[in-house]
């Protein structure tokens, strides 16, 4: 039987797990405008990238385990050792005196951050029925987005106008503030009462596939090929530590990833969405920004205000297709909009170029936007809807992993497209030796060797920019188009309401 909760509760619990959420997802773009005062002030330049990598990678990794433990032992003491282990890593984050202690506590922080990610989403599911989840879910979706544009620029504050660590010291009230709101009425919910099995082994096969599976593809932009050994290498380890995971979670009595979950249609179309979506969205809000900078010329300060559009477009899109399936229980119809639109819209901008015309940038960015809202609100709901109440914090939290990984295989994939067509585009310009021994690369710091370059050659060079910039739209288009073809896929069934007792009808 589902624990009722009143409306004063549910507002409790709700703003408590956003406002983890939102130190997750803070913490992965608060520190990127102040690496490198960190690195100067802790004199590690060599291991500046690792501070992100960090805790990318342990945040990512952990998220589904944290999933499957909160199934096994309830989602309170699953949520209150996630908050402790961000918080107080936190504080070692602000304390440490050297780039390596800097790294060992950033990958403690995404230990926890992991666990807020996954836990918060499966105690929504067992507090709000599935037809009401629409609104809450473009709630969350907000918590995202507004951490995306909040991190960058707080960080920037703190480095410029305080101290770097105060990125840190940050996160001790406002998770002090998330325990308290969420904590109370967490005692409330069901706890399973038979004794637990861990599947220690799967859990460490998950660690040991998606950590180097993470190093590899995060090493692709620095080396400009997937060919390269230090990319391969870890890769090629990952696919073979997640064969043996694949086949260990066959036999285990109680898997950490049951692969009956991919027997559901549902869970394996939306998983499916929620990677290709992902790819998309976070590529696009970094390469975005570069093409306003490289293709258009603007700042760093007016590309970032450039991309705005997309980031509340996104919100804007999640707030109303949630608003709209928690009314009438419809769901499918918003992934398939949403990502057919962005194929349309993605081959528009390749054709026109960004930073030519603002009514144009903001137009298509942010109907961009929308689309990717309308996919995120409705996929989660469908989602939690087709899960049984055991595998919901699993469920879940694969799901987030998906979307973790397509984001950073996105970026990967996009970033050596970019680079490949700069390499390839480059070297039929006239002159293009002056750009030194890598000049693909160059071209994202013209401005060090613009007293050598003609109006002729920087011209050549901007055709090579556009061009590169161009493919790269197009690619992102065939990716919407296939996440549309997905999303045709997706059954609508039902929407549960609270009357309606454990397991989704229809499947």
């Amino acid at each position: 039987m589902e624990t009722s909760f009143t409306r004063r509760e549910t507002v409790h619990v709700i703003a408590g797990l956003m406002l983890a959420v939102f130190l997750a997802g803070l913490d992965q773009t608060i520190v990127a405008t102040s690496l490198s005062t960190m690195a100067r002030d802790l004199d590690g330049w060599r291991l500046m990238p690792w501070v992100v990598s960090a805790y990318l990678v342990s945040s990512t990794t952990t998220t589904p385990i944290y999933g499957r433990l909160s199934d096994l032992y309830g989602r309170r003491p699953v949520m209150l050792v996630s908050l402790g282990l961000f918080v107080g890593a936190s504080v070692l984050c602000a304390l440490s005196q050297t780039m390596p202690q800097l790294i060992a506590a950033r990958v403690v922080q995404g230990l926890g951050g992991g666990g807020l990610r996954a836990v918060a989403q499966a105690v929504m599911a067992d507090i709000i029925p599935p037809r009401e989840r629409g609104r809450y879910q473009g709630y969350f979706a907000s918590m995202f987005a507004i951490s995306s544009i909040v991190g960058p620029a707080l960080g920037g504050f703190f480095a410029e106008y305080l101290s770097w660590h105060w990125i840190f010291w940050i996160n001790v009230p406002l998770g002090f503030a998330a325990l308290v709101l969420s904590n109370r009425n967490l005692k409330r919910l069901p706890v399973p009462t038979r004794k637990p099995t861990i599947d220690w082994a799967g859990a460490g096969l998950i660690l040991v596939s998606v950590t180097p599976l993470l190093i590899g593809v995060s090493r692709v932009e620095a080396a400009g090929t997937w060919l390269a050994i230090d990319v391969l290498g870890p890769i090629a380890a990952g696919v073979v530590f997640g064969i043996a995971l694949v086949m260990r979670e066959r036999v285990a009595p109680e898997p950490m990833i049951p692969l009956r979950l991919f027997a559901n249609w549902t869970f394996a179309v939306t998983s499916v969405i929620a990677f290709l979506m992902y790819m998309l969205m976070m590529a696009m809000t970094i390469l975005i920004a570069i093409a306003y900078q490289l293709a258009a010329g603007l700042s760093a300060n007016a590309a970032a205000l450039r991309v705005l559009p997309l980031t509340a477009g996104t919100v804007l899109g999640s707030f109303i297709a949630g608003q709209i399936v928690t009314r009438t229980g419809r769901y499918r119809i918003f992934p398939i909009l949403g990502a057919a639109s962005g194929a349309v819209l993605f081959a528009a901008v390749a054709l026109v170029g960004l930073g030519r015309s603002l009514a144009f940038d903001v137009a298509a960015t942010g109907l961009i936007g929308i689309g990717f809202g309308f996919q995120l609100s409705p996929v989660m709901v469908s989602v939690q809807n087709a899960l049984e109440r055991r595998d919901t914090g699993i469920g879940m939290s694969c799901i987030i992993f998906f979307r973790l990984m397509g984001g950073a295989l996105g970026v990967a994939l996009f970033s050596s497209v970019l680079v490949g067509a700069f390499n390839g585009g480059v070297t039929i310009v006239p002159g293009f030796e002056v750009l030194g021994d890598n000049p693909g690369l160059a071209l994202f710091h013209l401005d060090e060797h613009r007293q050598h370059l003609t109006p002729a050659l920087l011209g050549g060079l901007a055709g090579v920019v556009d061009d590169a910039f161009r493919r790269v739209f197009l690619v992102a288009a065939l990716i919407s188009a296939l996440a549309a073809l997905g999303a045709t896929l997706l059954t609508e069934t039902p929407l549960r309401g609270r009357d309606t007792t454990d397991g989704p009808p229809g499947r």
